[in-house]
């Protein structure tokens, strides 16, 4: 799936906020984590997240913690593959495409 932070009490960009994805690959439960941030200058890392999901169809929840305000959003149930938008705050996430 691809992640994309946009914050609205912490910087706009999400710089510093940590995903957990849950999955379960071949009825084996796996966590994947990310750590949003612009890794330097040249050759940095996109603020985008791309987080491989393997053969998993769903993710079974994805944590987004935001450090700047010690808040957690949940999102559960959705399928892998998609391109989705987390707005800081929001209990829903915007599905961007797939």
């Amino acid at each position: 799936i691809t992640v994309k932070i946009i914050g609205e009490k912490s910087n706009k960009s999400g710089i510093g906020v940590r995903i957990r994805i849950d999955i379960t690959e071949n009825g084996v439960k796996r966590s994947v984590y990310r750590h949003v941030n612009s890794g330097g200058s040249f050759g940095a890392n996109p603020l985008r997240q791309c987080i491989g999901t393997g053969g998993a169809q769903l993710v079974d929840s994805m944590e987004i913690y935001w450090p700047t305000t010690n808040r957690t959003q949940v999102f559960k149930n959705f399928k892998t593959g998609t391109f989705v938008e987390v707005l800081e705050g929001s209990d829903q996430l915007n599905f961007l495409g797939e």
